[in-house]
C-alpha cells in the first residue's frame, strides 16, 4: 500500500492511497465469500452455494464491488493509523482507479483534530484577578459555598475566554457540527421536562423550525468546542495525565451521581472521566498562575 498525505483547510487531509493489484486479490476472494452468505440458487440452501459458482453468476461487477469496499475499509483504518491521523468522523471516499488484476486507488478527505497555536496562557492568567468572597454575619454556609462555586465558574469561564481569543484555533466542521447536534438534542429533552409539551410545539411557540434553532446553537457550540479544544492542548503541552485510579474514582462519582450512565458504553465512560480529570487538572494548573 502506498500513501500520501495532503493538508488541506478547515482542519481536513486527503489520503491518496493505492493498494497493489496482488494486495487486492484477497479482498476479492474475501467478497466471493460474502456474497456467498446471502446468495441463493435452486437446489442448494441459502448460503451453501459454493464459491465457484457464486464467483461465475454473481457477475465480476458485484465482485469487485464488494471486493472495493472491503479493500477501502481495511486500507484507509490502517493508513490512518500508519500516519497518526487523529480523523474526526467519516470520510469521504473517491474510488480513481478500480479494475480486475488492476491496483486500487482512491482518495479519502476527513477532518482531523485541528493544530492548536496556544498565546503564553500562563502570562494571559496572570493578569487575572481573583475575586475576594465575602459573605455578612447573616449568611450561612451554604450561600458561601454556593458563591464560592460561582466565582470558580465565573473565574475559569474568563480565563478560557481570553486564552482563546488569543489562541489560533481551526474549529473542524465536524466538530463544530457534532457539539451542535448535542446541544439540539438536550434542547429537546430539556423542553419536554421543564416545560412539559413536545419540541413541535416548542418550535410554533418560538416561530422557528428545528434548522434554524440548529443554527442560532452554532456560536455558543463554537465556545464550547474552542475551550475543550484548549484545555486539551494545555494538557498535552504541560504533558498532564490521569491515572487509572483517579479515572476508576471519577467513573465510581459519575455511577453514583448518575445511575443511569451504567447503560453507557464502558469504553466511552472511561473516556468520559479521562477528560474531566484532565480538564480539572489543566484548570488547576491555570489557576495557581492567578493573582
Amino acid at each position: 500500500m502506498k500513501t500520501e498525505v495532503k493538508k488541506l483547510s478547515g482542519s481536513q487531509v486527503e489520503l491518496k492511497i493505492e493498494v497493489p493489484a496482488e494486495e487486492f486479490q484477497p479482498f476479492r476472494e474475501k467478497a466471493v465469500l460474502e456474497i456467498a452468505k446471502n446468495f441463493e440458487k435452486e437446489g442448494f440452501r441459502k448460503g451453501k452455494v459454493p464459491a465457484e459458482i457464486v464467483e461465475k453468476e454473481a457477475g465480476e461487477q458485484n465482485i469487485m464491488a464488494e471486493a472495493g469496499e472491503l479493500c477501502i475499509r481495511d486500507n484507509y483504518v490502517k493508513a490512518v493509523r500508519e500516519n497518526d491521523i487523529n480523523a474526526i468522523g467519516q470520510p469521504k471516499i473517491e474510488i480513481l482507479k478500480m479494475a480486475p488484476g488492476n491496483p486500487l486507488e482512491f482518495k479519502a478527505t476527513v477532518s482531523v483534530m485541528p493544530e492548536i497555536e496556544l498565546p503564553d496562557y500562563k502570562k494571559i492568567v496572570s493578569g487575572i484577578e481573583r475575586k475576594e468572597i465575602k459573605v455578612t454575619d447573616s449568611e450561612i454556609a451554604k450561600l458561601k459555598e454556593q458563591k464560592e462555586n460561582r466565582e470558580k465558574e465565573r473565574l475559569r469561564e474568563e480565563i478560557l475566554e481570553k486564552i482563546g481569543e488569543a489562541a489560533n484555533i481551526d474549529i473542524p466542521d465536524a466538530l463544530l457540527e457534532s457539539e451542535q447536534a448535542r446541544m439540539l438534542e438536550n434542547l429537546k429533552n430539556q423542553v419536554g421536562q421543564m416545560l412539559g409539551i413536545t419540541f413541535e410545539e416548542y418550535l410554533n411557540k418560538v416561530g422557528k423550525n428545528e434548522s434554524e434553532v440548529f443554527d442560532s446553537l452554532k456560536p455558543e457550540a463554537a465556545k464550547k468546542v474552542r475551550n475543550s479544544l484548549v484545555l486539551r492542548e494545555i494538557a498535552k503541552q504541560e504533558k498532564l495525565e490521569a491515572t487509572e485510579e483517579e479515572i476508576k474514582a471519577e467513573n465510581e462519582k459519575i455511577l453514583k451521581n448518575y445511575p443511569q450512565a451504567s447503560q453507557l458504553d464502558q469504553e466511552r465512560l472511561k473516556e468520559y472521566s479521562k477528560e474531566v480529570i484532565m480538564n480539572e487538572k489543566a484548570f488547576q494548573l491555570l489557576e495557581n498562575s492567578l493573582k
